[in-house]
């Protein structure tokens, strides 16, 4: 068995959503910070993921559920909408799926779009895959 810890979550996300090409060229930036008027546009931003235990057996977790958080930054809204449309994809390969999605926000600070979407997944310990939630 195999504990999947919060880091081991993030790790995942990180290493999926830093190989996504939105302009075709380059990488987009994928961070753990809000970005600042210094980062590099368009970036995505990993909130740390939240961890339910939802089953248990002799007090050892084997099926629990993760949340995660993602902001896309773009200087346009459509932009934003383009990149969930991206993160989507690239995450059910894993089979966390889109649960929530906000209204795209102006930021004054950075003069950006972002637009927030929520994903989730089940984690069975047992055979150390994700379960589809829905």
């Amino acid at each position: 068995m195999n504990d999947f810890t919060i880091k081991d979550m993030s790790d995942l996300v990180y290493n999926i959503l830093s190989k996504i090409k939105d302009n075709g060229q380059d990488n987009t930036e994928t961070v753990l910070q809000s970005p600042t008027t210094e980062s590099i546009f368009p970036c995505r931003l990993i909130h740390t993921p939240l961890e339910s235990i939802m089953k248990t057996e002799n007090a050892i977790p084997i099926l629990k559920t993760f949340q995660v958080q993602i902001e896309h930054w773009a200087s346009k809204q459509r932009e934003c909408m383009e990149m969930a449309n991206k993160t989507d994809l690239e995450l059910r390969k894993k089979n966390l799926i889109r649960t929530n999605t906000s209204q795209i926000l102006f930021d004054e600070v950075t003069k950006k779009y972002r637009l927030i979407t929520s994903y989730e997944v089940r984690f069975n310990v047992l055979t150390n895959s994700f379960n589809f939630i829905r």
